[in-house]
C-alpha cells in the first residue's frame, strides 16, 4: 500500500507513489481528450451536419456548466469526507464508474439532445473523479518535490491525447467500438492507484470545520487569472482543431484517401513527444532553479506563437510547425503551473475547495471558447485566422498575468 504520514501531512514520497498517481492521471486525460477533441467533434458532425459548430458549441457550453459546478462541489464535500477509504478514493471510484456509463450514452446518442445529456452526465462523473485526484499534490507532495512530481504527472496530458491516435485506427470502425477501447484503458489506469493509495483518518470533525467563505489571496487571484487566460487558448485547440485542418487547412484535400480525424491524431502525437520532453524538463527545472513564473512566461509566448503560425499558415506543413511549438508551450505550462498552483493555495485543510475554485479556470474558458468561436468565425463560420489571432492574444495575457504573483518566483 502507498502509505501517508498519520500527522496530515505531507511525508517522503515513493516511486511507487508517483507511479500510481501519474497513471492515475494518464488514465483522468486520456478519459476526456479523444473524446472531447475527437469522438464528441465526429459525433456533432454526424447528428448535424448542417451545423456542427453550433452543436459542438452548445454541447461544449452546457458540459463547461455542469464541470465547473461538480468540480467545486465534489472538491467541498470531499475535504469534508470522513470514510474508512479516506476523503479522497471514494469520489474518484464513483467518478470512475460514472464516466463508463456517460460512454454509453454517448456511444448511444442518436440526437443532438442525446448527444448534450451524454457530454453532461460525462462531465458530472469526470469532475468527480478528477477534482479529488488533482489535490492530491497539494495533500501529500512537499513544496520542495512539486515541481518534480508535477513533472510525471504531466505525462497525462500527452499521454491522454496520444491515445486518440488508438482510438482513430482502423481496427475500429464504429463509434461504440472506440468507446469500449476508451473505457477499457480508463479503468485500467485508474484503478492501481484506487487499490493502492492509503489515506490517513482524519481527525478534524465536519461540525467543526469552517464555513466562512474561502479567504484567497491576491497571488491565487493572479494565478486564477493566469491559467485562465491559457485554458481559453487551449480550449480552443481542443475543441475546432478537428474543423480547423477540414475548413481551413483543407487536410482532405491536402492528403487524398486519409481522413481530417486521422491526420488531427497524428498531429496530437507528433506534439505529445515535445509535449513529454518540455513538460518533463521544465518541472525539474523549476525545481532545481526554484523559478516557476519564467517558464510559464516562455509556455505562453511559445502557445501564442502556435496559435499565431494557425492563424497564418494554414497550408502544409503550417499546421506541423504550429502544433509543435503550441505543444512545446501547452506542455511546459501544464507542468510548471500545477506546481505553482500548488503553492499559493491558501488552505491545506481546504485544499480541493480551493483547487475546485482554480478549476473554473479549466471549466469556464470551456464556455466561453464556443462564445470567442461563434464571435470570431463569424455568420458563415469561416474567419478561422481572426479566431486563432484572439486566442493568441489571450494566451499572452496569461503568461504576462503570471508575473504579478509575489509568493512564488
Amino acid at each position: 500500500m502507498i502509505s501517508v504520514d498519520e500527522s496530515g501531512g505531507p511525508a517522503p514520497i515513493s516511486a511507487g507513489f508517483i507511479a500510481a498517481l501519474t497513471l492515475a492521471y494518464v488514465g483522468a486525460f486520456t478519459a476526456f481528450v479523444p473524446l472531447l477533441t475527437l469522438l464528441v467533434p465526429l459525433q456533432a458532425q454526424l447528428l448535424a451536419p448542417g451545423d456542427k459548430i453550433g452543436l459542438l458549441s452548445l454541447v461544449t457550453l452546457w458540459g463547461a456548466l455542469i464541470a465547473s459546478i461538480a468540480n467545486m462541489a465534489v472538491g467541498w464535500a470531499s475535504d469534508r469526507t470522513r470514510h474508512r477509504f479516506g476523503r479522497r478514493r471514494p469520489w474518484i471510484a464513483a467518478g470512475l464508474a460514472g464516466v463508463i456509463l456517460a460512454y454509453g450514452i454517448i456511444g448511444r446518442a442518436s440526437s443532438p439532445t442525446g448527444l448534450i445529456l451524454g457530454v453532461t452526465l460525462f462531465q458530472l462523473a469526470f469532475n468527480m473523479m478528477f477534482a479529488p485526484l488533482t489535490v492530491i499534490l497539494a495533500d501529500r507532495v512537499p513544496d520542495s518535490r512539486k515541481g518534480r512530481v508535477a513533472a510525471f504527472l504531466g505525462l497525462g496530458a500527452p499521454l491522454g491525447a496520444a491515445s486518440g491516435l488508438l482510438i482513430t485506427a482502423p481496427i475500429l470502425p464504429d463509434l461504440a467500438a472506440r468507446m469500449v477501447v476508451l473505457g477499457a484503458m480508463v479503468i485500467a489506469c485508474v484503478i492501481p492507484f484506487l487499490l493502492t493509495y492509503r489515506e490517513p483518518p482524519v481527525g478534524v470533525s465536519p461540525a467543526r470545520r469552517s464555513w466562512a467563505p474561502p479567504k484567497l489571496s491576491t497571488d491565487f487571484g493572479l494565478a486564477w487569472l493566469s491559467r485562465f487566460c491559457l485554458q481559453i487558448a487551449a480550449s480552443v485547440v481542443n475543441a475546432y482543431m478537428l474543423f480547423y485542418l477540414a475548413d481551413h487547412a483543407r487536410y482532405a484535400e491536402q492528403f487524398p484517401g486519409s481522413t481530417v480525424e486521422s491526420g488531427l491524431a497524428r498531429l496530437i502525437t507528433l506534439s505529445t513527444l515535445l509535449v513529454l520532453a518540455s513538460g518533463f524538463l521544465g518541472g525539474l527545472a523549476s525545481d532545481r532553479l526554484n523559478r516557476r513564473k519564467m517558464f510559464i512566461l516562455l509556455a505562453a509566448l511559445l502557445m501564442a506563437g502556435g496559435l499565431t503560425v494557425f492563424a497564418v499558415w494554414p497550408a502544409w506543413p503550417g499546421p506541423v510547425v504550429g502544433y509543435c511549438l503550441y505543444g512545446v508551450g501547452f506542455g511546459l505550462y501544464t507542468t510548471v503551473d500545477a506546481a505553482l498552483v500548488a503553492q499559493v493555495l491558501p488552505s491545506r485543510q481546504d485544499a480541493a475547495r480551493d483547487l475546485g475554485i482554480m478549476n473554473l479556470t479549466n471549466t469556464l474558458p470551456t464556455v466561453l471558447a464556443p462564445l470567442l468561436a461563434l464571435i470570431a468565425l463569424g455568420p458563415d463560420r469561416q474567419s478561422w485566422p481572426q479566431l486563432m489571432g484572439a486566442a493568441a492574444v489571450v494566451a499572452l495575457l496569461g503568461g504576462l498575468a503570471v508575473l504579478g504573483v509575489r509568493r512564488v518566483r
